[in-house]
This record gives structure tokens, sequence and C-alpha cells, in this order.
């Protein structure tokens, strides 16, 4: 079993409605071997009627099921979770003969993805992280699912600019450790928003938190609506992409290559271990650790560290530019 990724993976996470409170109720009406979304192929017009129903439309189904298990986190939390395979039809570029204009035979016109699909049980209640960087395959598992099953991501896996720039001021004083389990190990890309969402700013280093470019934009007040960090834990070490929610029932991160959780669960590959670690121990930690941590850093921690980078971010551009303080008068 791998016990790292082999390359950068992205994950979304789904939150199942109400009327999924355990594994067995995912397993009964999600996850089994009848439960198929069929898609029609609109694409291809005037289907003659006598072309069969598997030729006219596109099969979404399960293929692969494994048994429950359970996972520990920090030998407090227990979580149950089941791996399964989507089986996503799709179409090829061509889809009719170029010559007799005819639909081609369903097997030259196909295109099958497997996605790793994910089901968790937490808290009485049950999510779903899908592993696709392609926009169309997560789509098609979530109609799989079905859009009418998922509801909005709760608070606790949710962050905001307030916590990135707690990170930065966290990194920048060299306060790497979090708490006894958790360590900042380093800030290595962000993105925020100038004056409007069309306006997009990004920085992206091994050194990003000591750019001044980027001490430039925190101190103008910009929003961060997403950072890059990599943390060392008990469990191994996690680098990976958070944002604030673009989509009220999706959150997505998109993890480094090499992120391990050696200890956390042996007999489970990297590639379902650690999003699992990710999202249901890191990310609600850090928002945790934040919460305790808001009223003094928005009250004053925050102001003071803002001037303070401020007058680093003036004192190095007037050095770099031979900019004396006459000439600011």
């Amino acid at each position: 079993m791998s016990k790292q990724l082999s390359k950068n993976q992205k994950y979304t996470l789904l939150k199942l409605s109400n009327e999924f409170s355990n594994l067995d109720d995912v397993q009964k009406n999600i996850v089994n071997a009848e439960h198929r979304y069929w898609e029609p192929l609109t694409a291809v017009k005037n289907i003659p009627e006598s072309v069969p129903h598997d030729d006219k439309h596109y099969l979404y189904k399960w293929d692969h099921f494994s048994d429950v298990e359970v996972i520990t986190f920090d030998g407090k939390s227990n979580l149950s979770f089941i791996v399964s395979t989507a089986s996503i039809e799709s179409g090829t570029r061509l889809l009719k003969d170029k010559i007799t204009g005819e639909l081609l035979p369903r097997e030259e016109r196909l295109n099958i993805s497997k996605v790793d699909t994910i089901f968790i049980e937490s808290q009485e209640e049950v999510y779903c992280i899908i592993a696709t960087f392609d926009y169309y395959e997560l789509k098609r598992v979530e109609k799989l699912i079905g859009f009418g099953s998922l509801e909005p991501i709760p608070a606790r896996f949710q962050s905001e600019s307030d916590l990135f720039q707690w990170l930065f001021y966290k990194y920048i004083k060299n306060e790497f450790e979090l708490n006894e389990e958790i360590n900042l190990d380093s800030i290595t890309g962000f993105t925020g928003t100038v004056v409007t969402e069309e306006n997009k700013f990004e920085g992206q280093s091994d050194q990003v938190a000591e750019l001044i470019i980027a001490k430039a934009f925190i101190t103008n007040g910009y929003p961060l609506t997403s950072i890059q960090l990599v943390l060392q834990t008990n469990e191994g070490f996690a680098g990976f992409y958070l944002g604030k929610l673009d989509n009220p029932k999706e959150l997505q991160i998109t993890v480094q290559r090499l992120s391990n959780v050696v200890s956390l669960l042996g007999s489970v590959d990297a590639e379902i271990s650690i999003p699992i670690y990710v999202y249901f121990y890191l990310i609600p930690k850090l928002v945790e650790l934040y919460k305790l941590s808001e009223e003094e850093f928005t009250s004053g921690s925050k102001n003071k560290f803002l001037s303070e980078i401020g007058i680093e971010v003036i004192k190095t551009i007037m050095a770099k530019n031979d900019i004396t303080i006459n000439d600011l008068k």
C-alpha cells in the first residue's frame, strides 16, 4: 500500500442530506450495483427511435464497493468510511461517422472514467469525497449521487480570509506551533481579490510569506481567497491548497504529492487516508484554533501586525528605489 501521494490530487467534499444518517443508508440507496443514472445523448440530434436505449444514453454506475473501515485520529475521533469507484461514460470528440452521418457504434464513441469516491460517516452525518481534477467527471458523479441529496458544507469545514491572515501572522512571527499536534511548516502560495472578484492576485514560492509583494497585498487589506500551506503533524506531513467556498455545497482542496500519514492507517492507500485526514481532522482543527484566537487577533494583534509589515514594505521599496523621506513630502 502506498504511504504517500505519488502526484498532486484534487478532492471535493460534499455533504449528503439528513436522510442519510449512516453508511447503511448510503449502501442501501446509493452505493450498490442497481443504482444507476442514465444521461441522454443530447450532443447528437435526431437519433432514430430504433436505436436501443443504451446507445442513446451515457451510463453512470458504481463498479467497486469496499467493506466499511474505521479510521481514528488522535486516539479520539473514529470515522467509518467506504470506498467506491464510479464508472462514468462520456463521449469522444467524434460521435458520428464522417461519411454516413450515422451514430458510431457505442464502443467507438465512448470514454469511460473511473473516479474514486469515499463516503464517510461522521457525527451522525454522511459526507462524500470525490477524487478528480476534471469538472465534468465531478458533476457526473454528483448526478449519480443525486443533486437533491446534497446540502451546504457545515461551518466547521469553512475557512475565511481572516483565518488565512492569521496563518500568515503565525508564520511571519515564527509561531509555527499551532498546538501540541500541528506545526505550520511553510506557506508556499496564496490567492486574493483586488477591489472586485474580476481582479485576482496570485503568488507562489517556497518563501512566499517572505516576499515583499505578498506582504504588500496583505497590508493593503485585500481579502485572501486561498492559501497553500504545509503542516507537520504527529501523523505525518500534509501540503494542500485551502480556499473559501466558491460553491456552498462543495469544498475543494488540492493536496501536494508526497503528503503522507504513515502512522495513520497502514492498510489503506494514501489516496484514501490523506483526504479523510485533511478534511476531517486538519481543516476543522485549523478553524477551531483560529476561533479560539479570533478575538485577540482581530482586536489587537492583527492591526499591529499589519502596521509592522506595512512599514517593512515601505522601507524595502524606498531602499530599492533610492527614495528618501524628503521625496515623500
